[in-house]
Parts: structure tokens; sequence; C-alpha cells
């Protein structure tokens, strides 16, 4: 199915990725957006409707004369699938391309999930998603994964990522992996990036030309896309933003810096500096929720880190939107979604610290909220082939 891709022209691809951006739209609205003549745009959209690719949807409002008919990406025979492996959990899902969530699976993750047992497992309910959805895997165009960086990107292979409970993640093949159990071909990026990817063409960030993504969990992850393009960094590292280092004096980061906003603003690190003061029983990471469940009764330790982890991101939040200006931040992760003092501490920390006024609007969560790694994962392989090159 990935073929029919390949075989179409410049000026179909063209059409093709505008309407699946627009959802609905009519030649004349094409015509509008790109120069093409009547008779080459006819020409063209005959072609995708004749590939399956769109298809009429409706007529639009009538403006006094014949109403319009309106065209939209297929919504069956085209199928993606989306993979978010965070350092605790997996997530699936499957999506037409019309970008319709078709079907949602997901696991969590202990030391026992080698890399080998995670992509079986991941393989496992794919196929038995898919079978439930009577989809041919031959319609699958491609498995996109958002995951935990560094990254050989183009090679689809994660590096040595940091804070897995099981220590053989370490360059991990996924792209092979994947695709030699699947007879699908795979692509691999960094979470964030997807999860930004996902924000920026559909969701939160849609009508703006520049958005910061960042997901606040067991680490601090981050993404930034400007007009359009994923800035990316060194190894494809998706740390940058979480070893900006606030303070020169401050606490030993895992990276060997001090002063890290990781080394205080992630779970891991704020558990860690409740651990080393408490005298109660030791909370484990993957219990953080009891840590934030004291800090809601009133326990004076507990609301004086998780407190500290909220101003420093705030004060790296001022930093970042200083050098970049952008338009949006998406501030995403458990820390986040699931506790709303500590966002509205942050961002109270940033107005008290945005002494050049930047206008920026703040998402919490944005649109798709824990399920936009996995759809931008999915988003990325219809990008790869819109554009015939990676995203």
């Amino acid at each position: 199915m990935k073929d029919i891709f390949e075989d179409l022209s410049d000026r179909e691809l063209e059409l093709l990725n505008i309407i699946h951006k627009k959802d609905m739209i009519t030649k004349k609205g094409l015509q509008s957006l790109i120069a093409m003549p009547l008779t080459t745009l006819n020409r063209a959209m005959k072609s995708l409707i004749d590939k399956k690719l769109i298809v009429e949807i409706g007529v639009s409002e009538s403006t006094g004369g014949r109403r319009a008919v309106e065209y939209s990406t297929t919504q069956k025979g085209i199928y993606v699938v989306g993979v978010d492996i965070s350092r605790t959990y997996v997530s699936i899902v499957i999506m037409n391309l019309k970008m319709t969530v078709l079907a949602k699976e997901k696991f969590y993750m202990d030391e026992s999930f080698s890399p080998q047992k995670t992509v079986k497992k991941i393989v496992n309910l794919i196929m038995k998603r898919l079978k439930e959805l009577s989809i041919d895997k031959s319609e699958v165009i491609g498995i996109g994964v958002g995951t935990v960086g560094p990254l050989n990107r183009k090679k689809g292979i994660m590096v040595k990522p940091k804070n897995f409970f099981n220590e053989s993640w370490k360059d991990v093949n996924l792209k092979e992996m994947l695709e030699k159990d699947t007879s699908i071909s795979c692509f691999i990026d960094n979470g964030a990036n997807t999860a930004a990817l996902a924000e920026y063409l559909f969701g939160s960030g849609k009508s703006f030309k520049s958005i910061v993504y960042i997901h606040c969990g067991v680490g601090i992850r981050s993404a930034v896309i400007t007009d359009g393009i994923v800035i990316r960094t060194i190894n494809d590292s998706e740390d940058a933003f979480a070893h900006m280092i606030v303070d020169l004096n401050g606490e030993k980061c895992t990276c060997g810096s001090k002063g890290c906003i990781e080394s205080y603003s992630s779970i891991k690190a704020i558990i860690k500096r409740f651990n080393l003061k408490s005298s109660i029983e030791k909370i484990k990471e993957e219990d953080y929720n009891a840590l934030l469940n004291l800090k809601v009764k009133e326990c004076d330790l507990a609301k004086e880190v998780i407190n500290k982890g909220a101003k420093t991101l705030g004060i790296g939040l001022s930093n970042l939107i200083k050098l970049l200006n952008p338009e949006l931040v998406i501030l995403c992760g458990p820390l986040i979604n699931n506790y709303k003092f500590y966002y509205d501490i942050c961002i109270d920390t940033f107005n008290k610290n945005n002494y050049l006024n930047n206008k920026v609007v703040f998402s919490k969560g944005g649109e798709f909220k824990e399920d936009a790694i996995a759809i931008g994962a999915a988003l990325m392989v219809i990008e790869n082939y819109f554009k015939r090159s990676s995203y």
C-alpha cells in the first residue's frame, strides 16, 4: 500500500497534503492555496479519487450559487500505527489516513521488560487489534515510534536511554526489530518531537508558527517546532532544556553539571530530594503519586520539594522563552496533567520572571494530552510519505 504514495506526482502529493491538513476543502479552496490551472487540478483530483486517497465528503454551504463539493482524505484502506515508548509504559494507537484513532492500547513496564520482551508485546497487541478491526497488514503503511533519546534516528536505534528499569536498553535497534517481526516499515524519533508534531499540525498549535512542547515526568523532555521545522539537537536528544543550568551551585545532576532543571523538576529528582530528607518510609520512583498526595495533605517536606521543582521549571521557562520567543508553550506529562498546583506554580514563577513581557500562550496538556506522543508517531509516518523524506 505504501507504494501508492511513490506513484503520485509532486502535484498530487501537494494536493493530498493540503487536503489532509485541512480535513474538508473545496476545489476553489485548493486553488486559493496553490497556483494550479483548473484543468490540471481536476486531473490531479480525479487521480487521487481513483486511487481512493480522497473522497467526496459533502457540499459546502451555498453563497448564492451552486454548492461546491468538499473533499477529505479517505477513512478506509490506509492505516498507520503510532507507538509511545516511555520509561515506564508503552502506548499504541491505530489510525486511518484521516487521523481518526481506531484503537488504543497501553501497558506498563517494570524491571522485567527487556527490549525483546517489550517489542514482542507491542507486536502482539498491534496484530491483535488489526485483526479485530479487520485491517489487513498490507494496508498499514508504517509504524511510527516516539521514544526516549538519545537516538540514532536514521538507523532507528535507541542509543543509551536514561532511567529505564531494565538496564539492557542500550543500542537497541527498534526499527530492525519491529520491521523483522511485522514486515511493516518503521520510523523512529524522540517522543517529545512526535508529540510536538501532532499538536503543531492538528492540535493546540495548529494556528501558531512556533511552539515549544515540554513533558514533565521521570525526566524533562522537550521539543521545538518553528515554521513547520522540528529544531533538532545534537544526537537527537530531547533533554537539552532539562539540562539548562539555573543554579551554578545547585544540586548535582546526572549529566555531571550542577543546578540543571532536571535535578529539581523531574519526578526522579523530586523523589530523590524527598527521600534524602524524610524520616518516614522511602517512596519509590514509580509511586510518585504518594508524594504528591502528601503535598495535598500539607506535608511540609513534600510541599517544599514539589514547590521547588515547579518554581525551577518556571525559571527555566522564562529563560527558554527569552531565547526562542515561541507563540505557544505546551506543558504536559504526569506532573502537569495530574496536579494543577504544579502547573499553577510553574506559570506563576514564569510570570514573575518575564521581565521582557514576552507574549506567549500556555496550554496545559495540549489537545491530545497523554496520547500526543503516539498520535504524533503515527503522523510522522504519513509526513514521511507526503514529503518523500524524513520530516
